[in-house]
């Protein structure tokens, strides 16, 4: 079993109006990362010590990109 779990808390939702959501939640830092589908774009929040820290939106087809980018091997 892998030790994410004891140290990361993720959260997956889809909201009412069809919004998709997941959170990931960093124990020890007390920190948040937020990712909210919204039609087609991507939110990207994050909070630390109950702060919002940054937010940043990009269209679907970027964030898209940029993961399948990050999760190819070599």
């Amino acid at each position: 079993m892998s030790n994410f779990s004891l140290i990361y808390d993720y959260k997956k939702k889809e909201k009412n109006n069809g919004n998709r959501s997941v959170s990931i939640r960093d124990k020890g830092e007390n920190a948040l990362l937020e990712v909210e589908k919204k039609g087609n774009q991507v939110e990207i929040v994050t909070y630390w010590r109950g702060d919002k820290t940054t937010k940043f939106t990009l269209p679907l087809e970027l964030f898209e990109r940029m993961y399948n980018d990050i999760i190819q091997s070599n």
